[in-house]
């Protein structure tokens, strides 16, 4: 770790985010404050409940708080996760037309993994020289998430719901068929990670934040189709852009978020494989 000043743009998208917004900027600016420079760049659209003036009260405290109003998204793009790409392609056009070459690049989501973000778990991460990265993703607890943004060798090397989706259904016991391959699709695969384990290499992987070295992104889009057509998670194909191009990607288990309950289920929490440990790690 270096100790180098660090400078960073802080992103994400939002709708509807509740108190766990207002907790989530509590944590962003308490990591600012330890920045030697930063800018906060948020979109969002539509909002039903206080976010825009959570948003704005925020963006009236920093004049390096930027905020993009995308009402109207919601009735244009009927699809939840194409409008979460669409506003995250938003936020990186901007990035670029402000151009103001900050070293690193902060994904928080903000509508709960990260109202406990550790600031010094950022800043290690951020500070890290060794080994060489271009993006680290959060380690979700009590148990890592975030399935349908995962690719890894041995973990999760498909996309869990285009698979649920595919399986032929049956013509009886539905509810427990469907638990079943949510089970071994999704709860199964949701491992307990130390924060002391070593980082982990992936494909792709979020988790609710994601550090990217900031020349890493240029030029770089968020896309929901693969190449066939099929939707898939918008991480996923952005991190195919980044490994394509060389990008070294890790799961980095200190820097923890909180996984939604709502997206943990039965089987959840097993122990983190010892054969998906780094080669060095596993032989210790």
């Amino acid at each position: 770790m270096s100790g180098d000043p660090v400078s960073m743009n802080i992103i994400g998208v939002v709708r509807n985010g509740g108190l766990a917004l207002i907790d989530t900027i509590n944590r962003m600016e308490n990591l600012s404050a330890q920045l030697s420079r930063y800018s906060a760049t948020i979109a969002t659209n539509d909002n039903t409940d206080d976010t825009d003036r959570v948003l704005f009260d925020y963006a009236d405290r920093s004049q390096h708080v930027d905020i993009i109003q995308l009402d109207g998204l919601a009735s244009r793009v009927p699809d939840r996760i194409e409008r979460i790409t669409a506003a995250r392609n938003a936020v990186l056009n901007r990035l670029e037309e402000k151009d103001i070459d900050l070293d690193l690049t902060l994904v928080l989501d903000l509508d709960g993994p990260n109202v406990c973000l550790d600031v010094q778990a950022v800043l290690s991460a951020a500070q890290r020289v060794a080994p060489l990265w271009e993006g680290v993703f959060g380690n979700s607890k009590p148990a890592y998430y975030d399935i349908h943004a995962l690719r890894c060798s041995g973990w999760c090397d498909e996309d869990v719901w285009q698979r649920i989706q595919s399986t032929r259904r049956p013509l009886f016991g539905r509810r427990k068929w469907r638990h079943s391959l949510l089970k071994s699709a999704v709860f199964d695969r949701q491992f307990h990670i130390p924060a002391e384990t070593p980082l982990i290499p992936v494909d792709s992987a979020f988790g609710g934040a994601g550090l990217y070295k900031t020349r890493a992104l240029r030029g770089l889009r968020y896309s929901c189709r693969d190449e066939k057509g099929q939707q898939v998670c918008e991480h996923v194909m952005l991190h195919k852009q980044l490994r394509d191009r060389g990008a070294r990607l890790f799961i980095d288990p200190a820097l923890t978020t909180l996984a939604p309950d709502h997206h943990l289920g039965e089987g959840s929490g097993a122990p983190f494989p010892s054969n998906l440990l780094p080669r060095e790690a596993g032989a210790a």
